[in-house]
């Protein structure tokens, strides 16, 4: 039997560790590259590149500036119209309507 309500909890966000990350964090801090333009970021260009035979990659910091590099790349302009998730984060439509489209909301969920 188990002993509390903690017991039955998934271990959510535990980052796997390797043993170099403190001095990875350490050398980005020195050298003031933590906003992912340094040396870093290059590696992991580097890696996928070479994984994935891609000609250039970028990392982006995260989905919502992934999101609006592909607005640009998708070259989205005033009158376009975006079909996105109904149940998504605001800054899903906003990497469209900044750029003057009309984000059209749907949802695939089967309704009766």
């Amino acid at each position: 039997m188990r002993d509390s309500y903690s017991d039955y909890k998934v271990p959510f966000n535990i980052p796997p560790h390797v043993g170099t990350e403190e001095t990875y964090i350490k050398e980005a801090i020195d050298a003031h590259k933590i906003c992912g333009d340094g040396e870093f970021t290059e590696r992991c260009n580097a890696w996928f590149e070479e994984r994935t035979g891609v000609e250039r990659c970028l990392i982006t910091t995260s989905c919502t500036h992934a999101t609006e590099l592909a607005a640009l790349l998708a070259d989205i302009k005033e009158g376009d119209e975006v079909i996105m998730p109904s149940y998504t984060f605001v800054s899903t439509a906003n990497a469209f309507v900044l750029r003057g489209a009309k984000a059209v909301l749907r949802t695939s969920a089967r309704t009766r």
